[in-house]
Protein backbone atom coordinates (compact mmCIF):
# COMPACT_ATOMS: atom_id res chain seq x y z
CA UNK A 1 0.00 0.00 0.00
CA UNK A 2 1.35 3.41 -0.96
CA UNK A 3 2.15 5.90 1.76
CA UNK A 4 -0.42 8.68 2.22
CA UNK A 5 0.29 12.02 0.62
CA UNK A 6 1.33 15.08 2.60
CA UNK A 7 -2.16 16.49 2.18
CA UNK A 8 -3.77 13.34 3.55
CA UNK A 9 -1.46 13.39 6.55
CA UNK A 10 -2.32 17.05 7.08
CA UNK A 11 -6.01 16.14 6.98
CA UNK A 12 -5.44 13.47 9.62
CA UNK A 13 -3.66 15.93 11.89
CA UNK A 14 -6.45 18.45 11.38
CA UNK A 15 -9.03 15.84 12.30
CA UNK A 16 -7.07 15.02 15.45
CA UNK A 17 -6.96 18.68 16.47
CA UNK A 18 -10.66 19.08 15.73
CA UNK A 19 -11.65 16.14 17.90
CA UNK A 20 -9.36 17.28 20.71
CA UNK A 21 -10.84 20.76 20.48
CA UNK A 22 -14.39 19.44 20.84
CA UNK A 23 -13.52 17.49 23.96
CA UNK A 24 -11.61 20.49 25.31
CA UNK A 25 -14.60 22.76 24.73
CA UNK A 26 -16.75 20.55 26.92
CA UNK A 27 -14.12 20.58 29.69
CA UNK A 28 -13.58 24.33 29.47
CA UNK A 29 -17.34 24.96 29.59
CA UNK A 30 -17.21 23.39 33.06
CA UNK A 31 -14.19 25.49 34.10
CA UNK A 32 -11.87 22.50 34.35
CA UNK A 33 -8.12 22.84 34.70
CA UNK A 34 -7.45 21.52 31.17
CA UNK A 35 -9.47 23.11 28.39
CA UNK A 36 -9.48 23.64 24.63
CA UNK A 37 -5.80 24.35 24.07
CA UNK A 38 -4.57 21.51 26.27
CA UNK A 39 -6.79 18.88 24.67
CA UNK A 40 -6.11 20.15 21.15
CA UNK A 41 -2.36 20.10 21.74
CA UNK A 42 -2.46 16.62 23.27
CA UNK A 43 -4.38 15.31 20.25
CA UNK A 44 -2.05 17.16 17.86
CA UNK A 45 1.10 15.90 19.56
CA UNK A 46 -0.17 12.33 19.61
CA UNK A 47 -1.02 12.52 15.91
CA UNK A 48 2.39 13.89 15.01
CA UNK A 49 4.19 11.23 17.02
CA UNK A 50 2.02 8.50 15.50
CA UNK A 51 2.66 9.75 11.96
CA UNK A 52 6.36 10.01 12.66
CA UNK A 53 6.44 6.45 13.94
CA UNK A 54 4.38 5.09 11.07
CA UNK A 55 5.80 6.97 8.08
CA UNK A 56 8.85 9.08 8.92
CA UNK A 57 11.14 6.71 10.82
CA UNK A 58 13.26 4.22 8.92
CA UNK A 59 12.21 1.23 11.02
CA UNK A 60 8.57 2.43 11.05
CA UNK A 61 7.79 0.91 14.39
CA UNK A 62 4.50 2.71 14.99
CA UNK A 63 3.55 0.54 17.96
CA UNK A 64 6.66 1.57 19.88
CA UNK A 65 5.93 5.26 19.36
CA UNK A 66 2.27 4.78 20.31
CA UNK A 67 3.29 3.04 23.53
CA UNK A 68 5.55 5.95 24.46
CA UNK A 69 2.73 8.42 23.81
CA UNK A 70 0.42 6.48 26.13
CA UNK A 71 3.09 6.49 28.85
CA UNK A 72 3.92 10.16 28.40
CA UNK A 73 0.34 11.39 28.53
CA UNK A 74 0.10 10.01 32.05
CA UNK A 75 2.30 12.84 33.32
CA UNK A 76 0.00 15.47 31.85
CA UNK A 77 -3.08 13.70 33.17
CA UNK A 78 -1.59 13.52 36.64
CA UNK A 79 -1.25 17.30 36.62
CA UNK A 80 -5.00 17.65 36.15
CA UNK A 81 -5.78 15.68 39.32
CA UNK A 82 -6.10 17.87 42.41
CA UNK A 83 -6.45 16.65 45.98
CA UNK A 84 -8.17 18.95 48.44
CA UNK A 85 -8.64 17.61 51.95
CA UNK A 86 -10.46 14.31 51.63
CA UNK A 87 -11.70 14.87 48.08
CA UNK A 88 -10.01 14.37 44.71
CA UNK A 89 -11.00 16.27 41.58
CA UNK A 90 -9.83 16.28 37.98
CA UNK A 91 -9.96 12.54 37.36
CA UNK A 92 -12.45 12.92 34.50
CA UNK A 93 -10.33 15.65 32.93
CA UNK A 94 -7.25 13.42 33.20
CA UNK A 95 -9.23 10.69 31.45
CA UNK A 96 -10.32 13.03 28.64
CA UNK A 97 -6.67 14.02 28.09
CA UNK A 98 -5.83 10.34 27.77
CA UNK A 99 -8.70 9.88 25.31
CA UNK A 100 -7.57 12.97 23.35
CA UNK A 101 -4.20 11.28 22.86
CA UNK A 102 -5.96 8.16 21.60
CA UNK A 103 -8.11 10.21 19.22
CA UNK A 104 -4.98 11.82 17.83
CA UNK A 105 -3.35 8.46 17.19
CA UNK A 106 -6.31 6.79 15.46
CA UNK A 107 -6.79 9.88 13.30
CA UNK A 108 -3.10 9.81 12.40
CA UNK A 109 -3.35 6.17 11.35
CA UNK A 110 -6.20 7.02 9.01
CA UNK A 111 -8.93 5.27 10.99
CA UNK A 112 -11.39 8.04 10.30
CA UNK A 113 -14.53 6.16 11.27
CA UNK A 114 -13.01 5.01 14.55
CA UNK A 115 -11.73 8.51 15.30
CA UNK A 116 -15.06 10.26 14.66
CA UNK A 117 -17.10 7.60 16.46
CA UNK A 118 -14.75 7.68 19.46
CA UNK A 119 -14.89 11.47 19.55
CA UNK A 120 -18.68 11.49 19.54
CA UNK A 121 -18.85 8.82 22.24
CA UNK A 122 -16.38 10.79 24.36
CA UNK A 123 -18.58 13.88 24.18
CA UNK A 124 -21.66 11.80 25.04
CA UNK A 125 -19.93 10.31 28.09
CA UNK A 126 -18.52 13.55 29.53
CA UNK A 127 -21.49 15.77 28.66
CA UNK A 128 -24.51 13.52 29.11
CA UNK A 129 -23.45 10.97 31.71
CA UNK A 130 -22.67 13.68 34.26
CA UNK A 131 -26.30 14.81 34.14
CA UNK A 132 -27.73 11.31 33.83
CA UNK A 133 -26.02 9.82 36.89
CA UNK A 134 -27.71 12.10 39.48
CA UNK A 135 -31.08 11.39 37.86
CA UNK A 136 -30.53 7.65 38.24
CA UNK A 137 -29.21 7.99 41.78
CA UNK A 138 -32.11 10.23 42.79
CA UNK A 139 -34.38 7.23 43.13
CA UNK A 140 -32.03 5.62 45.64
CA UNK A 141 -32.52 6.88 49.17
CA UNK A 142 -30.35 6.26 52.19
CA UNK A 143 -32.17 6.48 55.51
CA UNK A 144 -30.36 7.57 58.65
CA UNK A 145 -30.86 8.71 62.20
CA UNK A 146 -28.61 11.31 63.83
CA UNK A 147 -28.58 11.83 67.60
CA UNK A 148 -26.80 14.92 68.92
CA UNK A 149 -26.78 17.49 71.71
CA UNK A 150 -28.70 20.66 70.86
CA UNK A 151 -27.17 24.10 70.65
CA UNK A 152 -24.11 23.42 68.51
CA UNK A 153 -25.44 24.31 65.05
CA UNK A 154 -25.19 20.70 63.90
CA UNK A 155 -27.63 20.72 60.99
CA UNK A 156 -25.88 23.38 58.88
CA UNK A 157 -22.64 21.37 58.58
CA UNK A 158 -24.68 18.23 57.89
CA UNK A 159 -26.57 19.87 55.04
CA UNK A 160 -23.33 21.30 53.68
CA UNK A 161 -21.58 17.91 53.65
CA UNK A 162 -24.56 16.22 52.03
CA UNK A 163 -24.69 18.95 49.38
CA UNK A 164 -20.98 18.51 48.65
CA UNK A 165 -21.67 14.81 48.12
CA UNK A 166 -24.33 15.72 45.56
CA UNK A 167 -27.31 14.79 47.70
CA UNK A 168 -30.28 16.44 49.41
CA UNK A 169 -31.90 15.78 52.77
CA UNK A 170 -35.49 14.53 52.45
CA UNK A 171 -38.35 13.52 54.75
CA UNK A 172 -36.97 15.06 57.94
CA UNK A 173 -38.46 14.27 61.33
CA UNK A 174 -37.09 15.79 64.53
CA UNK A 175 -37.60 14.95 68.20
CA UNK A 176 -35.93 16.30 71.35
CA UNK A 177 -35.66 15.13 74.94
CA UNK A 178 -33.51 16.61 77.73
CA UNK A 179 -31.44 18.65 75.28
CA UNK A 180 -30.74 15.67 73.01
CA UNK A 181 -32.17 15.81 69.51
CA UNK A 182 -32.82 12.94 67.15
CA UNK A 183 -33.06 13.60 63.43
CA UNK A 184 -34.59 10.95 61.20
CA UNK A 185 -34.28 11.64 57.47
CA UNK A 186 -33.26 10.21 54.13
CA UNK A 187 -30.71 11.31 51.54
CA UNK A 188 -31.37 11.26 47.80
CA UNK A 189 -29.16 12.01 44.83
CA UNK A 190 -25.82 10.55 45.97
CA UNK A 191 -24.06 7.22 46.36
CA UNK A 192 -23.86 5.36 49.63
CA UNK A 193 -20.07 5.63 49.75
CA UNK A 194 -20.15 9.43 49.41
CA UNK A 195 -22.91 9.69 51.99
CA UNK A 196 -21.00 7.50 54.45
CA UNK A 197 -17.96 9.73 53.95
CA UNK A 198 -20.08 12.74 54.89
CA UNK A 199 -21.33 10.95 57.99
CA UNK A 200 -17.76 10.07 58.96
CA UNK A 201 -16.99 13.78 59.04
CA UNK A 202 -20.12 14.44 61.12
CA UNK A 203 -19.07 11.70 63.53
CA UNK A 204 -15.99 13.72 64.47
CA UNK A 205 -18.10 16.51 65.97
CA UNK A 206 -18.17 16.54 69.77
CA UNK A 207 -21.93 17.00 70.07
CA UNK A 208 -22.82 14.02 67.84
CA UNK A 209 -23.74 11.02 69.99
CA UNK A 210 -24.79 8.37 67.50
CA UNK A 211 -25.57 7.75 63.86
CA UNK A 212 -27.76 4.93 62.63
CA UNK A 213 -27.64 4.17 58.91
CA UNK A 214 -29.83 1.70 57.03
CA UNK A 215 -29.60 -0.87 59.81
CA UNK A 216 -26.06 -1.83 58.75
CA UNK A 217 -23.88 -2.21 61.85
CA UNK A 218 -20.49 -0.50 61.80
CA UNK A 219 -18.41 2.06 63.67
CA UNK A 220 -17.09 5.46 62.72
CA UNK A 221 -15.07 7.52 65.22
CA UNK A 222 -17.20 7.82 68.35
CA UNK A 223 -20.49 7.23 66.54
CA UNK A 224 -22.41 4.12 65.76
CA UNK A 225 -23.98 3.06 62.49
CA UNK A 226 -26.79 0.57 63.19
Amino acid sequence: MDDPTVWELAARITLAVGLGTLVGLERESRNKIAGVRTHALVALGSAVFAIAGAYALTDRDATRVAAQVVSGIGFIGAGAIVRSGGSVTGITTAATLWVAAALGMVAAFGLYGVAVTSGVLTLVVVAAFGRLTPMLLWRRRHHFELTYRAGFGTLAPLFGLVSEAGGQVKDMQMSEEDGVRTLQASIAGTTRSLFERALETMAERDEVLAIRLDRAIGAVARCRFA
